[in-house]
């Protein structure tokens, strides 16, 4: 069974703002592990804003592996601005993680 998350059910129209992303996020944590894919549907709605993308996926970066990101979620109805957003936080996300990974230091 796949959950789905609508967008404008969540923030409406007001897609711009890190507490908007927050309550997507946090609604996407509750539900990960009772469904094998979470859907997430942008509704054709412009969010054009790092601050709401980065706190729902940037976050999901951190919490989770990669693969169980690109595996578990599914985005859809994306305008291809946001979606190039949303790739360019993934990528940083990712990038930073990998560097921390190297600089951490190592405990006996």
């Amino acid at each position: 069974m796949d959950f789905r998350i609508n967008i404008n059910d969540i923030c409406g129209k007001n897609v711009v703002t890190r507490n908007d992303g927050k309550a997507v996020h946090d609604l996407i944590v509750r539900e990960w592990d009772r469904y094998a894919k979470i859907a997430i549907d942008f509704g054709h709605v412009l969010a054009a804003s790092v601050s709401f993308v980065d706190e729902i996926f940037g976050k999901l970066t951190i919490e989770f592996d990669r693969h169980e990101v690109q595996a578990k979620l599914q985005i859809v109805n994306i305008q291809e601005f946001d979606r190039a957003l949303l790739n360019d936080i993934l990528r940083s996300r990712y990038r930073q993680k990998e560097i921390d990974k190297k600089v951490a230091p190592t405990v006996p």
